[in-house]
């Protein structure tokens, strides 16, 4: 194997936690700007942080299978 194949767990642990991280990021930049901003310009900024939180649509919970199936083959954490 080589290329994407070889890593393909490695590819899953890092869109999970890209997934995960982008949802968090979103809320507490919303906090944020809700918390100091008004009106036209807090709906300026959080139009702009919508735009650069945004991730595709990924199955997360796949992933997470697949993930935890590598680690019960293996017996143990191995990454």
């Amino acid at each position: 194997m080589c290329g994407e194949e070889a890593c393909s767990i490695q590819l899953d642990m890092m869109r999970t936690t890209i997934y995960n991280a982008t949802d968090k990021i979103l809320k507490s930049g919303k906090d944020a700007m809700n918390s100091f901003a008004e009106e036209e310009k807090q709906r300026m900024m959080l139009m702009g942080l919508r735009r650069f939180t945004k991730v595709e649509p990924y199955n997360v919970k796949e992933s997470r299978r697949r993930i935890a199936a590598k680690m019960l083959e293996a017996g143990h954490y191995c990454f």
